[in-house]
């Protein structure tokens, strides 16, 4: 039994690792079981043991993709908080430039108003909220006013997003000070220090 548990993990990793290079490149659409299963070197069988419906599948490849998301954001407590800021966020662009036209199907909507998707992105906010509050406030508690600055903030950094990936009109340097301008612009607080995304 513990032989058949080991076997599985590196398969189904396997199976997100394709999903991921697929659904990078091309829409939910665009992607067909047989092609999955064709690429993973398995049966369309043996794909729905791990995942019963091309929709699990998506959104196990969603899960992951945020899980890779986070940790590739993780504020550097080394630096200095604007550098942090901007680190972090730099980090954001690379991501999603890498993955842009899954990042891009999924903010538009499409199969991003699935709630189980739509779950994993809020998560992915509520994430980042929490790493500002734990950065910016410590046990300070913060005015309602503020709250709403951190949520509309991350939100518009999710809007610069889109926009620069379909139109291509300024640099990822230009882009990410774009970012903490605003971020500095709606969200300056009396005697405390803005730090990190």
């Amino acid at each position: 039994m513990m032989m058949m548990v080991r076997q599985r993990v590196p398969r189904r990793q396997r199976l997100i690792e394709v999903g991921m290079d697929l659904f990078c490149n091309r829409s939910y659409e665009e992607v067909s079981i047989d092609e999955i299963a064709e690429i993973a070197e398995i049966s369309k069988g043996l794909l729905y043991y791990y995942f019963p419906t091309k929709h699990d599948f998506y959104v196990a490849i969603v899960r992951y993709a945020a899980e890779q998301l986070l940790q590739e954001t993780l504020p550097d407590e080394q630096l200095e908080p604007m550098e942090r800021l901007r680190t972090s966020l730099n980090a954001y662009f690379t991501y999603v430039d890498r993955h842009a036209k899954a990042y891009l199907a999924l903010l538009r909507g499409g199969v991003g108003v699935d709630a189980q998707v739509a779950s994993i992105m809020d998560t992915v906010r509520q994430t980042y909220i929490q790493r500002i509050l734990h950065n910016l406030a410590g046990n300070t508690p913060l005015a309602p006013a503020q709250l709403i600055a951190i949520n509309g903030w991350v939100g518009f950094v999710e809007a610069i997003s889109v926009s620069w990936l379909e139109r291509r009109e300024i640099s990822q340097e230009e882009l990410c000070e774009l970012a903490v301008a605003a971020f500095l612009a709606v969200f300056r607080l009396q005697n405390k220090r803005p730090v990190v995304h």
